[in-house]
């Protein structure tokens, strides 16, 4: 065999410039191939290193954005309420303690309400931040940007979502890029290295044995290399002998079938992911030895935990519940399906479980457990039981009442001229109560329904304040009560239906003449908060109300303990809610610091009117105020 860079006796004979290309295939393959691997490697060198650190920089953003929407979602209420950098930023510090990363809540005016690394009060305005202005977009969701920091030194990846506050402010969190650098340099060095094996290999295998196969094998050797990488789409080329141009339609062939049968689980795999993360019931995947292979986000939402945390741990530590993890064992040990319902957590939701044990891919045993949240299922039924045995209850007594008093005078009482009109007008008074019940259930309804038409114009909320009040004066004065009314007359109009707020109002005041004690004082105020929308309260010095019955003083027929116990139905704070909902407002009711009790709602303001211009008749422009 020759160096590959001599010419042979047939070139002596025929000379020419062939005899300076090598007529080897040991050479020519050597030199080919070595150029080919190294541009190639190159290339997917510098592919790699962009893909990793893409996708090394959108994973860590989708980490940011998941823990920038939870604390938006923490101070949320904070900054709904108009709080300061004084309230906002220790909570951001200790948050951004938790998390390990730099964290900045900045309002819709790009004001910095507080920073895990930084003294707000010091820091520039960040409405100009690219993350910012994207996330405050409509439509976008979430803004992202990498750039240098100057308040902390570094290069950084910011990542900011909205808070869903009224205007909206931004949770921004941030981590320095140094780790995503350092990934990328590992790339780098790892194609630098694979990169000089493979030439010299492909190098080392061209001059060895490059004389003994020909050019169709080389291709196919490099066409089944890819194919082993994961390149289905590769196709032999035909050969020019017989042998090798079968061999290349066989590899084809194959190829052709991997690629369709990858397709095919591929889809699968697709379809399954899809339904998982559809379900709103929790499922979760374990071997046979009860490890967790896969769970979707309901079960994440509903166990508490994140898929990271949970993949490739025992069922019971991702679970922390003895009973689910004994469900699943039984389900493991034997065929069937077990149910189970179980309060889980330390908010004890209700979840209904179902385990099963399955047999999967090459006869290997998995373990099924769906979960499904059924807590506001139960809660819901509870209300409606409630509701039915408050209904009988509040039927009941006046049905009572009116058969004694029918019965009574059938015995002989309608013929006595002094107790007949008594009972006649305890009966009417009777009817009356039950009447003004099923009036107050109707409205009830028509509010939960949506049927109520509300009658909304602009209206000076002062003036709403002052008919509640002094309809409901003479009814204070002979409480021997003070009344106190703080209404500005500067105040914005607000856009309501007058007599339901007149309904409201006198609700919330009646309530407080009841549990006022005689010399207290009931106060109506009004006045516009950071959010420019319309507040009502009605203050009282009465007895206050206790703690763990305040979440449920707005639900129908609740009465709390015997101190605030009245002779009402119950629905009268229910029906205010309602009404208020309607316009888009809230209601609330909280303990006064040295006594009593403050229940308080919010009105929307009414639009400012707009200035069109009509066309006239005689062709001149009018101007028309709406």
């Amino acid at each position: 065999m020759g160096t590959g860079l001599s010419p042979n006796r047939s070139d002596r004979r025929g000379g020419g410039p062939r005899r300076l290309v090598p007529r080897t295939i040991r050479w020519r393959l050597a030199l080919t191939y070595v150029g080919l691997i190294l541009a190639v490697m190159v290339a997917l060198g510098g592919y790699l290193a962009v893909l990793a650190r893409e996708q090394y920089t959108d994973s860590l953003a989708d980490q940011l954005a998941a823990q920038a929407r939870l604390v938006g979602e923490i101070v949320a209420p904070q900054v709904e309420a108009g709080a300061g950098i004084a309230e906002i930023d220790p909570v951001v510090k200790r948050l951004g303690t938790q998390i390990e990363a730099r964290l900045t809540i900045v309002d819709a005016a790009g004001v910095v309400l507080g920073d895990s690394a930084a003294d707000p009060a010091a820091m520039e305005n960040h409405a100009a931040r690219p993350e910012v202005v994207a996330a405050l977009r409509p439509g976008t969701g979430t803004g992202r940007s990498s750039r240098f920091s100057q308040t902390v030194g570094e290069a950084a990846l910011y990542v900011a979502v909205p808070i869903a506050t009224d205007p909206p402010a931004v949770a921004r969190v941030s981590l320095p890029l140094a780790e995503v650098d350092a990934a990328v340099g590992r790339v780098q060095r790892d194609v630098v290295v694979a990169a000089l094996i493979a030439a010299a290999l492909a190098a080392a295998a061209a001059i060895f044995v490059a004389g003994r196969i020909t050019r169709p094998l080389t291709a196919l050797r490099h066409h089944a290399s890819a194919v082993a990488a994961g390149h289905l789409d590769v196709q032999v080329g035909p050969a020019e002998t017989q042998e090798l141009d079968e061999l290349g339609r066989v590899f084809n062939r194959m190829t052709t079938e991997l690629r369709t049968l990858v397709a095919e689980i591929d889809q699968a795999r697709a379809r399954l992911e899809a339904v998982l993360a559809a379900l709103a019931d929790g499922v979760v995947i374990t071997d046979a030895e009860g490890i967790v292979v896969r769970i979707n986000d309901a079960a994440t939402r509903q166990l508490g935990c994140s898929p990271a945390e949970a993949i490739g741990r025992p069922f019971v530590a991702v679970s922390r519940d003895h009973e689910l993890a004994g469900l699943l064992r039984a389900a493991l040990a034997a065929p069937g399906a077990r149910l189970l319902t179980v309060e889980h957590g330390l908010a004890r939701r209700t979840l209904d479980a179902v385990a099963q044990g399955i047999v999967g891919g090459q006869q290997e045993q998995l373990g099924l457990v769906v979960l499904r949240d059924v807590t506001e299922l139960r809660r819901l039924e509870a209300v409606r039981r409630e509701f039915v045995a408050n209904v009988s209850h509040e039927l009941r007594t006046p049905l009572a009442s009116i058969k004694a008093l029918v019965e009574t005078l059938e015995a002989g009482a309608v013929d006595d001229p002094v107790a007949r009109p008594d009972f006649f007008g305890r009966i009417v008074h009777e009817v009356d109560r039950l009447a003004g019940l099923v009036d107050e259930l109707l409205d009830l309804a028509r509010l939960e329904s949506g049927r109520l038409t509300l009658r909304l114009k602009p209206l000076d909320p002062a003036e709403l304040a002052r008919r509640g009040a002094e309809r409901l004066r003479p009814q204070i004065e002979r409480a021997r009560l003070d009344l106190v009314l703080d209404a500005p007359e500067d105040l914005p109009r607000v856009l309501a239906d007058g007599p339901r707020v007149e309904q409201v109002l006198l609700n919330l005041i009646h309530n407080a003449i009841k549990f006022t004690p005689v010399g207290g004082t009931i106060t109506v105020a009004v006045d516009t908060g950071d959010d420019a929308k319309v507040r009502f309260a009605v203050r009282d010095t009465g007895v206050g109300v206790e703690p763990d019955a305040l979440p449920r003083l707005f639900e129908r027929f609740y009465k709390a303990d015997k101190a605030r116990r009245s002779d009402g139905t119950g629905l009268g704070l229910a029906i205010a809610k309602h009404i208020v909902q309607a316009h888009g407002g809230i209601i609330w009711a909280e303990n006064r610091p040295g006594g009593g009790a403050v229940f308080g709602f919010t009105l929307p303001p009414a639009p400012a009117p707009t200035i069109q211009t009509v066309a006239a008749p005689d062709a001149f422009a009018t101007v028309a105020r709406t």
